[in-house]
């Protein structure tokens, strides 16, 4: 009798598990997931194959001749082949340009040069850091020169290499007083080793910053003139700015910026995002799988994400979005949503309100009078209005397949309709149109007290700062 082997029905079940959790939840990182952590796959097979043959060894069964068949040995190729690519196009690694891992990345030792270098500057410089690996700290203080303090790290396989690689990669901080240039000479490391800098930069307050990075961590504060960084995998920290501030990135573990006077244009993919303090207007694309926060933004905001479109007008309350959820408190509109899967909450809202829900319960409490119109449209899920007691309203909440429940009273009514039901009613006055529909789920009218608090997220209180939790700069030594 023909053996049967466990691992093909779990795999059909993982890969089945993977579908439906994509399914149950968009906005999950499923992509980022696999990117990182396809070999587990390998390990996995291998285990469960090696169990199998132990097993057989015990009961006394033939043990096969070859314990992975030419047909596993195809589909472990072609796994790999996979892996190793979605690793890189998600952007956590550089496999396939650098052909492979450096001998001395494997077998070296690490050896540490200090770095120094300064030069006498203008007011307002522009400061040109050239495409390293590594860490910058960047600091506008009342000088007139351009100081860099810290040191590199050199992995090689012996002392006499490193040496003679740090000199011939030079550390130089070059050009005139207008416009310097902090030049690393990374370029010049052969494929052997692997130099990484940590930097500490002291600039004049008036001083432009371009950054460009291949991976490691900004830091960059108390500068009032543009902030402008390009890295391929880098986290960005930003604090009191002066002008506009531009950051694109492949891949990023967090963007943080409190206190920009200017614009503010962030765009690539990425985890975490903290946005606080910003005059000007706020633009985000790219896809973000963490949590996303923006508080007290005086000018419009423009979300473009991967599930998630936003417009704001402005923002002087906040906005929270994690995984499967979406909390909003004191908003300008006119304001515009659009997501697949989300439990929305929004609160202290005025102007007008539009949401476009593909899953997910919304309950919106305005709490401002006079009411803005309304327009709520969702697939699945629940819809409860809190509306104050003396707003003007022209009312149609309605289900195609669910219950309507009216805490409000008198004037709204339902009425039932085959499997759905609709609330609806007028307090007159030429009120605006408030309009809630969901195909699959519950709508709810309630009346709204002044002892209501705002809407939060989860664990929060309405007078809470809960600021994004701090991360350490990445550690670039491999």
């Amino acid at each position: 009798m023909r053996r049967s082997s466990i691992v093909a029905p779990l795999l059909l079940i993982g890969i089945g598990a993977l579908f439906l959790a994509r399914n149950m939840y968009p906005e999950l990182p499923l992509l980022d997931y696999l990117a990182r952590y396809w070999p587990f796959l390998l390990i996995l097979w291998g285990v469960l194959r090696l169990v199998e043959v132990m097993f057989w060894a015990a009961t006394d069964k033939a043990i096969p001749a070859r314990g992975v068949s030419g047909g596993e040995w195809i589909l472990v190729v072609f796994l790999c082949l996979f892996g190793a690519s979605l690793h890189t196009v998600r952007g956590f690694s550089t496999w396939w340009p650098r052909t492979g891992l450096a001998m001395g990345d494997m077998f070296g030792e690490s050896y540490e040069y200090p770095i120094e270098g300064q030069k006498p500057a203008s007011k307002t410089p522009r400061i040109v850091i050239e495409t390293f690996r590594g860490n910058a700290r960047i600091t506008g203080v009342d000088v007139d020169a351009v100081k860099v303090t810290g040191h590199r790290t050199i992995r090689s396989m012996d002392q006499g290499n490193a040496d003679r690689t740090n000199k011939d990669a030079p550390f130089e901080v070059t050009g005139d007083a207008s416009q310097i240039v902090i030049q690393n000479s990374q370029d010049r490391v052969s494929g052997n080793m692997r130099m990484t800098s940590e930097m500490e930069i002291t600039v004049p307050k008036g001083a432009t910053i371009e950054a460009h990075g291949r991976y490691g961590d900004f830091d960059v504060t108390d500068v009032s003139g543009n902030v402008e960084i390009t890295s391929d995998n880098a986290g960005v920290r930003l604090q009191n700015i002066g002008g506009n501030a531009r950051v694109d990135l492949r891949n990023s573990d967090i963007v943080r910026a409190v206190g920009v006077k200017g614009t503010f244009d962030l765009k690539g993919r990425g985890a975490d995002i903290d946005l606080q303090n910003i005059d000007g207007q706020v633009t985000v694309s790219g896809a973000y799988s963490g949590v996303i926060q923006f508080r007290n933004l005086a000018k419009t905001l423009r979300f473009n994400g991967q599930q998630t479109d936003l417009n704001i007008e402005k923002l002087p309350g906040q906005v929270r979005m994690a995984l499967g959820d979406f909390t909003a408190s004191n908003l300008v509109g006119p304001v515009r949503l659009s997501t697949k899967s989300r439990d929305v909450q929004i609160s202290d809202f005025t102007n007008a309100l539009e949401i476009q829900l593909t899953r997910g319960d919304v309950e919106l409490r305005p709490g401002i009078l006079p009411l803005s119109r309304i327009d709520v449209q969702t697939r699945s899920g629940d819809i409860t209005l809190s509306l104050p007691a003396a707003a003007k309203f022209d009312l149609t909440q309605s289900t195609a397949r669910g219950d309507a429940t009216n805490d409000f009273g008198s004037p709204v009514r339902a009425e039932s309709d085959g499997r759905g039901a609709t609330l609806r009613g007028s307090t007159g006055g030429g009120g605006p149109n408030v309009t809630a529909h969901t195909e699959r789920g519950q709508v709810i009218l309630r009346k709204a007290s002044a002892e209501d608090k705002p809407l939060m997220p989860r664990g929060e209180s309405p007078t809470s700062e809960k600021p994004l939790p701090e991360k350490p700069l990445k550690k670039v030594e491999q």
